[in-house]
């Protein structure tokens, strides 16, 4: 007779209600690959008073001792959300000698590190692959399938909600508003979207992807954090005259080097066709190259996929995490500047032959164009080259600098100088 392997449930909403239905519904295949019994032993709740017809034969409670104190579960899957009380009930689980699973990623942000020394100290796992890119298997492909690889960077789309604006403004020509507010009815923005918007919810994903490889995080008040609210529907025009798209990226490097940012990318890029709510992640290393993964970054079926293969992993690759802090091991930070290549985006009329010229000065000017609208004169320089951009001890005049990810190398040197209008 198969041994009895018994799971607790904090949490009922969209997550929760996804984990409990993706494993019931496959409840014979996971004890047929678990070589236990499965038992839902307790569901924790916040209001007790809401009928939930789909939940069937498992206890339901509105209090945390009662979930794990009666019948003490081997796994908890925490899927409450947020810092408090997710952390207090995961130490507590921890301390009563359970595994816990997680896909809160401001938390394990925070305390992701402290969690972890808690578990190993008790002799169970605290895993939390649906953290970082919803059901894409980053982690565990970082640390169970490239282990003998150096991790050298990371670009990624961590945030489907960004991701979807950017897309839709693009390929409609709505307005960042207009697409946000859709973005909302359509379920993919919170109420108050400000963590997304704003590249906060990408952060913390990028900071348990930089634990999680390199063993340690850059400082937070270091990294340069910056949303998708003030991109404009002309600046996008732009850049697709000249072949970019703009992405909300991710960039980490092995000297803990971190960026949150939109970024363009050009139509060779492997995140050019990453649209809609999808994530990515592409991962450079020193012996296999370049790999890309791609899928849906959020919701309750691509979530719930994560936290059952992460069910599956606790029982099935505890060797391979054992006294293994960090996938990858860190580089020296690099003296010398590197060149970079930036969209200016400006209004025409300042773009004029002397301030083109001045830019030249800093670096090269490997593309132009310009909108022309009743409302609208704006133009834009793809350009090769240092920040800031000064002359004379004053700063060329322009409205936004966007980072640019080419393919390949633009090799401006060797490229002719773009002819300039009179």
């Amino acid at each position: 007779m198969l041994k009895e392997l018994k799971i607790a449930l904090l949490g009922l909403g969209t997550v929760g209600s996804g984990v409990y239905t993706s494993i019931m519904d496959r409840k014979g295949a996971l004890e047929e690959l678990l070589g236990h019994r499965l038992k839902l032993s307790s569901i924790l709740i916040k209001d007790s008073s809401k009928a939930r017809p789909f939940v069937k034969g498992v206890p339901l409670t509105s209090e945390f001792e009662k979930a794990i104190g009666e019948e003490v579960p081997d796994v908890v899957i925490e899927a409450i959300g947020g810092i408090e009380p997710a952390r207090s009930y995961i130490i507590q689980s921890l301390e009563a000698g359970c595994h816990v699973i997680s896909a809160n990623k401001d938390l394990i942000a925070r305390h992701g590190e402290e969690l972890t020394e808690r578990a190993a100290a008790k002799g169970v796992r605290f895993v939390y692959e649906a953290s970082v890119g919803g059901g894409i298997p980053i982690l565990r492909t970082l640390r169970e399938l490239l282990r003998i690889n150096r991790i050298q960077h990371v670009e990624a789309i961590l945030n489907g909600t960004s991701n979807f604006i950017l897309s839709y403004m693009r390929t409609t020509g709505s307005s960042f508003e207009e697409a946000l507010e859709l973005a909302q009815k359509k379920g993919y923005a919170e109420p108050d979207p400000t963590n997304d918007i704003e590249g906060l919810d990408a952060f913390y994903k990028a900071m348990v992807l930089s634990k999680w490889i390199y063993g340690v995080q850059p400082s937070w008040e270091e990294v340069q954090v910056e949303g998708i609210g003030n991109v404009l529907l002309e600046e996008i025009q732009l850049a697709e005259q000249l072949g970019l798209r703009l992405k909300h990226l991710v960039l980490l490097n092995d000297r803990l080097d971190l960026q949150v940012q939109p970024v363009f990318v050009d139509s060779d890029h492997p995140l050019y066709g990453v649209e809609g709510v999808d994530n990515a992640v592409r991962i450079q290393t020193d012996l296999l190259g370049c790999l890309t993964l791609q899928g849906p970054g959020a919701g309750a079926e691509a979530t719930a996929s994560a936290i059952v293969e992460d069910l599956l992993s606790i029982y099935e690759t505890r060797e391979v995490y054992r006294n293994k802090p960090a996938v990858s091991e860190l580089c020296p930070k690099k003296q010398e500047q590197e060149v970079n290549t930036y969209l200016l985006v400006g209004e025409k009329i300042d773009f004029t032959k002397e301030r083109v010229s001045a830019i030249e000065r800093h670096g090269i000017i490997l593309d132009r164009t310009s909108l022309r609208f009743q409302h609208t004169s704006l133009a834009a320089l793809l350009y090769e080259g240092p920040l800031p951009l000064e002359e004379e001890d004053e700063f060329i005049p322009v409205n936004s600098i966007y980072p640019v990810r080419l393919s390949k190398s633009g090799k401006g040197a060797e490229k002719e100088k773009v002819p300039v209008a009179e």
